[in-house]
């Protein structure tokens, strides 16, 4: 029993599901995630995937993982979402958005794909990495923080990359749309665009690190590689190479020799600013050893004593880790390498610059002992406690703080530092009366004031505790040692007054037990006047004892006496007059002027200060009449002393307390000069300690009079003084800080009063705002920075005035502080002011909307007209425009958030009233894009999204006339439609057009109800409004942003889950208005455009609701017009643009719209009219949706140009349509020509420039050509088809164009210029023509049969031109590429119906011959053959196909008694060539031609080619060439005469019995007995000629020829007809070839007539010299040749059970080789033989001997040239048969044989019969039993060699070889027969087609199989097996058994 689920709602798939295996099931795959309705509590659930919700089913509950999650609107309409983290399940939807566009990239490998496709992999990864750690469930918060703002970067830089839409982000979750206001969006949208300017989503970080000027360096020492054999100290600091400073602290860590690992190894270098990171900083790390003084020490001399000696130096750039634009997510490893200074350690101090400037000489690397020290280095941004929050673990380990050398470029709050750095910088000692210098170490302590020293307060370097003294570094006998070794004093500031540092000199030697005391000095940390050491390098005097004493206190344990005795003497030259003893010494120390030591100091100390003034004026109370001195200096101090110094502000108000009258002005002064230093960016940060110490430390009860009174005093100054603007200035930009001092001071004057005076301090802060209004609203331009400078720090001011006192009330109430700033806002000057007050204003204004009182309605109330006025004001003026679009911004963007908590209608209704209008007029007149726009779009849409029926209805009484109305409304609806149709917003801003879209369809709705109520009756009716609002929904409707089927499945799930579809909302609001309109619709008859574009949106509904629409239409101007013409026309123009080039409609549309209108039209009296318009469009939408479905596809330019032409014809034809029929002129020209297809792309212009006259008519531009007269745009076409006509040698259809033109520019324009251009471009046409040889073309028709074809195709014949070598194998080829699914016609007969009207697509491709037909200019007149060669295969219109058969019994001596031709006859549309290379069968007749008609065609033919020839060696120009094409023409007609060619016909002829049984055929016998003999004549002339032209050496040719010819006269009867009942030949078999059956072409229209009284030239079909095969001829030695037919030895037609045996001739008698020069006429044939030496056979061929030298007589199957080399004959391999191995007979180019790939075998051998008899036919050979041959599918001749070898031996040839002669002697091979080089479908040779084989097991998609009838493709097409079927994904367990069904 089913049951709805009430907990198991959401799963994730885990299993896949077959859902064919049950009833309804529903098919799943591992990952979908589905949504479960009802589960029937047997195992089972039924639901829908996610993926598509509109396909239920049942599935098994097992192979689902439930997860939990929420239900809203339970019910049927309920909605499930997952219970996960937001940033979780926006990853999941992701990555499937992204999944299929990933997939894309793959395969469509374009110009992105390498740059897209893998890092598009990488970041997925990484996302799904993401979103298992956050699902997890074990990150802290702080890390899945920071994993969600990872993600989200990356996802945001993805959708970038890939073009998908913009997520507006609020800390990294997606915003809320409901939620959040439209403004706050368009700020988000503007956020997040910048966001994703970066690479793989890691900007957020780069714009922290660029926004928080604090950075830090996190350095780690892995490990220690040492072989020193003494304990090691390493430092590590920071240095400044530019500069040559160090800019840190030292890091130490310490290492013994027995450990393996550093004491300490992280260290965090603090506070780098962003001055610093452009330094070239380097990580410098020194190495000192501790122990022996030299390495080699004798062990009997060694010492107890442990020294600090110098061992080595490595650096590290930084510099790519502190430039580097990307966020460093793990450290850097840097290998530092040492470098030591055993042997030079006086360079030690210098050591690591000498290895920064590569200064290698300086560098001692033989003795290295320290190979490295590997270092981890990493980048930090932020203050501390940031840090801490961020990188816990960090923290948590133990790290060490490394303090820069001075102060931070920001100081941070709380930040108190004591810090005096002491730098032993240098000394210079005598060396004592020794001959070696000192080993000198330096040992410093600090004492206090009263002499005691100081214990713990020495710091050598972070990382190790504070240390009571130091010893420095010893160089070995080094009496001028360098140290340069920098050490912390960590003294409480309390006692760093009177403290001093004492230097301590020893002599170290590793011979004594002790370190010897003989100097010392010192150095005072405070001055006598109380200030701190100044920073710098200073000289300290050296003291030594007297002998006596020295001897005494030489000990190593001496101590010092009283300090107080050497502190009398002067520390250093800076004492010398201040010291009150003497500058040499006392009589315990004297001075040793011979030694110098120097040191360098620096002090980082918020409490010690170094200014003298600022001590002073800290020690006010020591000096009170030096207070005003002190004051004044103070203005004077850096900042950077003031800041350091804490206790100022307390020392200013304690003098402030003192005296007021006195002081309170300076102090005044003194106070806005600090406040105004704290302002400054570096010390912002310190703002918090200044606000720290006002709330809590800060005592002055009483100072809030004199701040408030000299506050005053400088905005009345501010008028009179100009002098004062400075101070003014200083004193308003300190006004924050001053007015919490105020209220501070007048907070615990009240608690200590009990709240006494409060009227006085109110009339005070009254008279305070008076003065400040009085001074801002004077214009003058030398206060302007000052009303400026108040403005900006106004708004400040407003919390302290409503701080609240205690728990009760606040200072000031919200109406007080309100009416202040309404006041002041209101005084600003508007007229004749500068700019910049205004924006001060506006921005005074911006920061009061922002602030609390625009929170509470109290004040709101109070300040929202006068901001609004203001803004109107600005807006009017078009000023401040930005400032403007932000006020008002932000004041919707509160009113909106505050509108989810209580009304705010009122407020909306004000801004309404005050600005709707002006905003609308603003929108109209800004620049149609950028941020400007789109923030104030954002206000409209917002005030229109806050907007009540209420607000609508106000608006409307508002206005109180019609017209100002009416322009309100068209305002709006003209800015509607401009958003809709402008790109306000860019195209990845999905969701704030969305949001847009939504208000703007709300707000239609709204004043659509207008409309009908005050605009509809025929008295106010306003066409021009209704007009607006139709073109405005229609807009609307068609943007691009609404047309949800282009956008993926994800996103158009989340616009119809939250938008619905507003397409449709807006089609029913069309809709409502279209029938308010009732009879005024005929008034909207320009719309109807407009309406079909709306039809046309794919959407169901929509279409429904506005096809009706068309109708009403017709009918309304119907009834006006009688007729319904202009809306005919908009439909058929606004269709052909629509559909044909914008890709819009479909199938759906053209039904419904048939379907629709015809409905309609059924009970209207003009239905007839009405139906036939409905079915023209609908054929229209047939022919515009085949041409849109064929243009998107480059590689169909058959089906394109097809199409394109059935357009044309549809537009000419039918509609009338001359423009747009030009435009396809123009678009059908653009498809021929990058095919070369220049003659048709001429012959498509032609069509177009004889459209045109000759005049001076202005004509318009169009898509090729500019606007110009009619007569420039013909002469433009003429020039452009003259160039095609020349390009597609097609000249003599450019010579009529050329006098065209030439005839204008002579008479006409008179422009002799361009006259003799088109003149000399003639005469070349004339000389191409006489000079070029043109290759012929084949003719084929292509048949297509069966209904999924095209319509402009389907069931339709055509006869295609093929260009020059184009076969009919490539012709199917090129047809089946484009129709894939195609299966060739393998049938003889016609298809018949059924197969017609099948589903089936069938093609068939067969040559077909031209009927040429004689140009009358040609009319009795003799005409060179080059001329009359052209119109053989060009202007033609007719073509003709033959089939032979045999009728009755056949002869088998003579054929040719029952040889008939099956004549079909096609007419097609047009001539070819024309503006297609095919056009349309229009016209098929069939006929049968008798064997008579057959001879007689035959003979006709021959005599045209001998008359041909003869005429050409006629003329003087062939007179003086090479006469072999005449001989070869004359010997094989009467060769094969002699043969019996004629002989044959008056066999089957002229006999009593065909005269008997034919008695109507008597005037056909007289036909041939004339051609006969008028063959014989032209045969005499012929061999007159040739007898006249025959060099010596052929002469005997020409004897052999005249006693043939005397032997075939004598066959002749005297009477000139044949002789009847001639006997039959018994010649040698050998020499009797069967003829092939064949046909000749009909007779031309211009063949010489019957009665022989005339002769003329007519136009024939000769062989091509490119189309004859080549091969070697072989003659008998008697001079006779044996005839054969081209196609092949022993061809027989199908059908022919009983055909004859075929027998080979032997090659006997002279070779002759091709000749490649000569013209090739028609003539004898002789027979070609050559061996196969891979199979041992021999291949048989058969030409025409004029082509052919005759050299010499051999049986070799390799024939020579008269020089002895092989001849060089071109050509080209043609493909075999995939069903056999054998060899392709290779073909000549020049002589290659003209076949048909597409015609029957029959067809073939008849087409290419050649005879010696002049009738075409050769004597049929009798059969021979040894050989016979079998024909079940094309095959070329190829005769075994045993059979060759037989024929040899009969024939008595020269002897074979016994090698050759026993190869393969028992085996015969398969012959195989074929046209050379073509190979054909074995169903187009005449015989049945075998069975198709068993369907595939699988079909690639798209790619046919073609059957083994199929004609061969090329091997790219060929079909390849399938690949295997991948296997189902693998899981990790089995998939549970399903339960019972």
């Amino acid at each position: 029993m089913w049951r709805p689920t009430t907990d198991k709602k959401f799963g994730v798939v885990i299993y896949n599901f077959n859902g064919s295996s049950v009833k309804h099931g529903l098919s799943l795959e591992i990952g979908e995630t589905v949504q479960i309705l009802e589960e029937d509590g047997q195992g089972w659930l039924r639901g829908f995937s996610t993926r598509n919700k509109n396909h239920k089913g049942v599935f098994p509950s097992s192979y689902v993982h439930l997860k939990k999650c929420k239900v809203d609107n339970k019910g049927q309409y309920e909605t499930v979402t997952p219970v996960e983290d937001n940033i979780a399940l926006e990853i999941t939807s992701v990555l499937r958005e992204w999944g299929a566009i990933w997939k894309k990239f793959y395969l469509g490998k374009d110009d992105r794909f390498e740059r897209h496709y893998i890092t598009i992999r990488k970041v997925m990864l990484e996302l799904i990495d993401i979103r298992r750690q956050i699902m997890s469930g074990d990150r802290t918060q702080e890390q899945l923080t920071e994993l969600k703002r990872i993600a989200a970067g990356k996802i945001d830089w993805g959708n970038s990359q890939m073009g998908l839409d913009l997520v507006p982000r609020m800390e990294c979750e997606i915003a809320d749309v409901d939620k959040t206001s439209v403004v706050e969006l368009f700020k988000l949208h503007f956020q997040s665009r910048e966001d994703t300017r970066s690479t793989r989503g890691i900007l957020r970080k780069n714009k922290k690190r660029e926004s928080v000027p604090i950075h830090h360096l996190h350095c780690m020492v892995e490990k220690f590689e040492s072989n020193v054999g003494e304990d090691v100290e390493i430092f590590l600091s920071l240095y400044d190479a530019k500069e040559g400073i160090f800019i840190s602290e030292r890091f130490m860590t310490r290492k013994s020799k027995t450990e393996t690992k550093p004491s300490s190894h992280s260290a965090l270098y603090t506070d780098l600013g962003q001055a610093d990171l452009a330094r070239d900083l380097y990580v410098v790390v020194h190495v000192v050893r501790v122990g022996r003084m030299l390495f080699k020490e004798n062990e009997k001399k060694k010492s107890d004593q442990v020294y600090r000696r110098p061992y080595g130096c490595g650096v590290a750039s930084i510099n790519d880790i502190l430039s580097a634009n990307i966020e460093q997510t793990d450290d850097i490893g840097q290998y530092v390498k040492i470098f030591n200074c055993v042997s030079s350690e006086h360079d030690f101090p210098s050591l690591h610059e000498n290895i920064i400037k590569k200064q290698t000489s300086k560098l001692n690397v033989s003795n290295s002992q320290i190979h490295g020290i590997p270092l981890s280095v990493k980048m930090l941004h932020g203050d501390m406690n940031q840090l801490r929050k961020e990188n816990p673990l960090l923290f948590s380990r133990g790290i060490n703080i490394v303090r820069k050398l001075g102060f931070a470029d920001v100081i941070m709050p709380g930040d108190a530092r004591n810090d005096v750095y002491i730098t032993i910088d240098r000394g210079e000692f005598e060396k004592g009366g020794k001959t070696a210098g000192k080993n000198v170490e330096v040992c410093m302590k600090v004492y206090d004031m009263e002499g005691k020293q100081i214990m713990d307060c020495i710091s050598v370097g972070e990382g190790m505790p504070l240390k009571t003294d130091f010893q420095s570094v010893i160089y070995y006998h080094s009496n001028q040692p360098k140290w340069n070794e920098t050490v912390k004093l960590v003294i409480p500031p309390e006692k760093c007054q009177g403290s001093h540092v004492r230097f301590e000199f020893r002599h170290c030697s590793n011979r004594d037990a002790q370190k010897k005391l003989y100097a010392f000095g010192f150095m005072h940390l405070t001055r006598a006047d109380g200030a701190t050491i100044a920073d710098g390098t200073h000289e300290v005097f050296v003291y030594k004892y007297d002998d006596q004493i020295y001897k005494f206190h030489c000990e190593e344990n001496h101590r010092f006496g009283s300090t107080h005795i050497y502190l009398k003497l002067p520390s250093g030259p800076a004492d010398m007059m201040t010291a009150p003893g003497s500058v040499m010494g006392n009589n315990s120390y004297q001075r040793n002027l011979k030694e110098n030591f120097f040191i360098t100091t620096r002090v980082c100390s918020t409490k010690l200060p170094q200014n003298l003034d600022l001590v002073a004026l800290l020690r006010w109370k020591d000096h009170p009449e030096r207070i005003h001195h002190s004051l004044n200096k103070l203005t004077k101090i850096r900042g950077e002393d003031i800041v350091k110094c804490q206790d100022i502000i307390d020392t200013l108000f304690n003098i402030l307390d003192e005296d007021t009258e006195a002081y309170g002005k300076p102090v005044f002064q003194a106070l806005v000069y600090v406040i105004g230093i704290l302002s400054d960016r570096r010390y912002q940060n310190l703002q918090t300690d200044l606000d720290t110490y006002i709330e809590k430390h800060f005592a002055g009860t009483l100072a809030h009079k004199p701040l408030m009174s000299n506050l005053k005093l400088c905005a009345e100054e501010a008028v009179h003084y100009a002098d004062k603007q400075e101070h003014v200035k200083r004193a308003f930009r300190a006004i924050p800080y001053l007015f919490k001092f105020i209220i501070q001071s007048r907070l615990l004057y009240a608690r200590a009063t009990k709240a006494k005076e409060e009227s006085v301090f109110k009339e005070s802060l009254k008279c305070l705002f008076n003065a400040m209004n009085n001074m801002v609203q004077f214009g003058g331009d030398f206060m302007l920075q000052s009303q400026i400078m108040l403005l900006n720090n106004f708004s400040s001011t407003y919390d302290c005035l409503l701080h609240e006192i205690g728990s009760g009330p606040t200072v000031c109430t919200l109406k007080e502080v309100a009416t202040y700033v309404k006041n002041l806002i209101d005084c600003v000057a508007r007229e004749n002011v500068s700019s910049e007050l205004h924006s001060a204003k506006l921005r005074c204004i911006l920061d009061t909307v922002n602030s609390r009182l625009f929170e509470e309605r109290e004040s709101r109330s109070i300040l929202l007209s006068v901001f609004l006025n203001h803004v109107r004001m600005h807006l009017v003026l078009k000023q401040e425009l930005k400032l403007c679009g932000e006020v008002l911004g932000d004041m919707l963007s509160s009113l909106q958030t505050m509108s989810r908590k209580h009304s705010v209608n009122g407020e909306v209704q004000l801004i309404v009233q005050t600005l709707l209008d002006n905003l609308l007029q603003t929108l109209l007149t800004i620049p149609r894009q950028g941020e400007l726009t789109g923030q104030f779009v954002a206000c409209l849409t917002c005030t229109l999204k806050l907007m009540r029926e209420e607000h609508f209805r106000n608006l409307l009484n508002s206005f109180s006339d019609r017209k100002p109305l009416k322009e309100f409304i068209t305002r709006i609806f003209i800015v509607f439609r401009e958003l809709v149709k402008q790109d306000v917003f860019p195209q990845d801003w999905m969701v704030m057009r969305m949001v847009t879209n939504d208000v703007i369809l709300s707000a239609i709705q709204y004043f659509s109800q207008i409309l009908t109520s005050h605009f509809l009756l025929k008295e106010k009716f306003d066409n021009q409004l209704w007009s607006s609002f139709f073109n405005l929904s229609v807009s609307f409707l068609t943007q691009p942003s609404l047309q949800l089927e282009t956008f993926s499945e994800v996103k158009r799930n989340k616009i119809k889950d939250q938008y619905g579809d507003m397409r449709v909302l807006m089609g029913h609001e069309i809709e409502s208005m279209w029938h308010n309109l009732g009879d005024l619709r005929v008034s909207f008859l320009s719309l109807m455009g407009a309406f079909v574009e709306v039809t046309l949106v794919p959407e169901t509904e929509l279409r429904r609701t506005t096809l009706p629409f068309f109708f009403d239409m017709m009918q309304c101007e119907q009834k006006l017009k009688g007729n319904f013409r202009q809306v005919e026309s908009e439909i058929i123009d606004k269709l052909d643009l629509l559909v044909g080039a914008m890709n819009k409609g479909d199938e759906e549309y053209r039904t419904l719209f048939y379907s629709i209108l015809t409905e309609r039209l059924q009970n209207q009296p003009w239905k007839a009219t009405g139906l036939s318009f409905v079915s023209t469009v609908a054929r229209l939408l047939d022919t515009l949706l085949d041409y849109r479905s064929v243009m998107t596809r480059d590689d169909e330019k058959f089906k394109q140009m097809s199409c394109t032409m059935n357009i044309l014809k549809f537009y000419k034809d039918e509609l009338k349509k001359e423009d747009m029929y030009k435009r396809y002129i123009y678009k059908l020209h653009d498809l021929h020509v990058p095919e070369k297809n220049y003659t048709e792309a001429a012959f498509t212009l032609r069509t177009l420039a004889h459209s045109l006259q000759w005049s001076n008519k202005p004509l318009r531009e169009d898509e090729e050509f500019p606007r110009q007269t009619e007569w420039q745009r013909k002469e433009a076409l003429y020039q452009k088809i003259i160039d095609l006509f020349d390009k597609g040698q097609t000249w003599e259809q450019g010579i009529p164009l050329c006098k065209e033109l030439a005839m204008q520019y002579e008479s006409k324009a008179f422009d002799y210029a361009k006259l003799g251009k088109i003149l000399r471009k003639q005469a070349d046409f004339y000389e191409q023509i006489q000079n070029n040889t043109r290759m012929e073309t084949d003719f084929f028709r292509i048949s297509f049969y069966g209904l999924d074809f095209p319509t402009f195709l389907r069931n339709k014949s055509l006869v295609m031109r093929a260009r020059v070598f184009e076969r009919g194998d490539g012709i199917l080829q090129m047809i089946q590429t484009e129709f894939p699914a195609a299966l060739v016609w393998t049938q003889h007969q016609q298809p018949d119906e059924e197969v017609l009207q099948s589903h089936v697509q069938y093609i068939e491709v067969r040559k077909v011959n031209p009927i040429p037909e004689e140009p009358e200019l040609f009319h009795d007149k003799t005409v060179p053959e080059k001329i009359l060669k052209y119109y053989e295969t060009n202007d033609v219109k007719k073509f003709y196909f033959d089939r032979p058969f045999h009728r009755g019994d056949k002869d088998p001596n003579n054929e040719f008694k029952s040889l008939w031709l099956d004549r079909t006859r096609l007419t097609i549309s047009s001539t070819i060539p024309g503006i297609l290379r095919w056009f349309e069968v229009v016209h098929t007749e069939k006929v049968e031609v008798s064997p008579l008609e057959h001879a007689i065609e035959t003979m006709q033919k021959k005599n045209k080619e001998l008359s041909c020839t003869i005429a050409t060696y006629t003329s003087e120009e062939y007179k003086n060439t090479s006469i072999n094409p005449l001989s070869m023409c004359l010997n094989g007609v009467i060769d094969a005469a002699v043969m019996g060619g004629i002989k044959k016909y008056q066999e089957a002829f002229f006999v009593p019995e065909y005269a008997a049984s034919h008695p109507r055929d008597g005037i056909l016998l007289d036909r041939l007995k004339k051609h006969i003999l008028e063959q014989v004549d032209i045969l005499d002339k012929g061999l007159r000629l040739h007898g006249e032209l025959a060099p010596p050496d052929v002469k005997p040719l020409q004897a052999k020829l005249e006693n043939m010819f005397a032997s075939m006269k004598n066959t002749i009867s005297a009477q000139g007809s044949p002789i009847a009942g001639h006997k039959t030949s018994t010649g040698n078999k050998l020499n009797q070839v069967v003829p092939p059956p064949g046909t000749i072409p009909p007779p031309s229209p211009f063949t010489p007539p019957d009665d022989g009284t005339t002769f003329k030239l007519s136009l024939q079909e000769p062989m091509e010299p490119s189309r004859r095969p080549v091969s070697t001829i072989s003659t008998a030695s008697t001079g006779s040749s044996d005839s054969t037919s081209s196609s092949g030895v022993g061809t027989i037609p199908e059908g022919d059970e009983d055909a004859d045996e075929l027998e080979t001739p032997t090659p006997e008698g002279p070779v002759w080789v091709p000749r490649e020069a000569s013209p090739i006429l028609p003539g004898n044939v002789g027979t070609i033989t050559t061996y196969d030496n891979n199979s041992n056979s021999t291949l048989l061929m058969h030409l025409p001997s004029a082509n052919f030298h005759k050299i010499s007589t051999s049986s070799k199957t390799k024939i020579y040239t008269k020089d002895g080399s092989l001849p060089k004959v071109p050509y080209r391999p043609r493909q075999m048969s995939r069903m056999s191995s054998e060899p392709a007979l290779l073909q000549s180019s020049p002589t290659m044989s003209r076949a048909s790939s597409n015609e029957s075998f029959e067809e073939n051998t008849a087409r290419r019969s050649w005879d010696g008899s002049g009738t075409g036919q050769a004597p049929r050979i009798p059969p021979r039993p040894s050989v016979r041959l079998s024909m079940p599918e094309p095959r070329m001749t190829h005769l075994s060699s045993q059979s060759f070898r037989e024929d040899l031996l009969q024939r008595k040839a020269p002897d074979i070889p016994q090698k050759k002669r026993n190869r393969r002697s028992n085996s015969v091979s398969p012959t195989r027969l074929a046209e050379p080089g073509a190979f054909l479908p074995a169903t187009q040779l005449g015989e049945p087609a075998p069975p198709l084989p068993p369907k595939p097991s699988g079909k690639p998609n798209g790619v046919g199989v073609p059957s083994r009838q199929s004609v061969l493709l090329p091997a790219q097409h060929a079909s390849k097996p399938l690949p295997p079927t991948p296997a189902a994904p693998q899981v990790r367990k089995p998939p549970p058994e399903l339960p019972p069904s």
